[in-house]
Order: structure tokens, then C-alpha cells, then sequence
């Protein structure tokens, strides 16, 4: 398994919103790379809707996603 797949399962089991939260303030993130996370592991939306919503095409965000969960990777080991 790949290490964003490890990182992606990890962001999917985390209990509680403040835990997440608190993940992501441990890393330098900006403020739509924390959108970004937020829709997708909070609020449930998919890569289209996210991509709609900051004006980006699905495939653009679908790399910024890939580059967020290098960086949490270092964090959620």
C-alpha cells in the first residue's frame, strides 16, 4: 500500500472533528488545502464538487489532494 493510501485511510479514521482539526493545524497548510480536506473527509463531497466549488478542473484537485497527503504522511506516521 502506497504511503497516501495509508494517509488517506488514517484522515478517514480519525473520531472526531477536533482531532482532525488539530492534524491539520500540526502542518503548514494553506488555507484551501485545508478546504480541500475538510469537504472531502468532513463534509462527505467528492472531487467534482470541490473542484466546482474553487473553480478547478476534478483532476486538479485531485493532485493538490495527493500533495496535501504527502505532507500529512510525515504527521500521521
Amino acid at each position: 500500500m502506497t504511503e497516501h493510501i495509508k494517509t488517506r485511510n488514517k484522515l478517514q479514521n480519525i473520531a472526531t472533528i477536533s482531532e482532525f482539526n488539530q492534524i491539520l493545524e500540526s502542518v503548514t497548510l494553506s488555507d484551501e488545502e485545508k478546504y480541500i480536506l475538510k469537504m472531502y473527509y468532513l463534509k462527505g463531497k467528492n472531487f467534482a464538487f470541490i473542484a466546482d466549488s474553487l473553480g478547478y478542473a476534478e483532476i486538479t484537485v485531485n493532485k493538490k489532494h495527493c500533495k496535501i497527503l504527502k505532507k500529512l504522511s510525515k504527521v500521521l506516521r
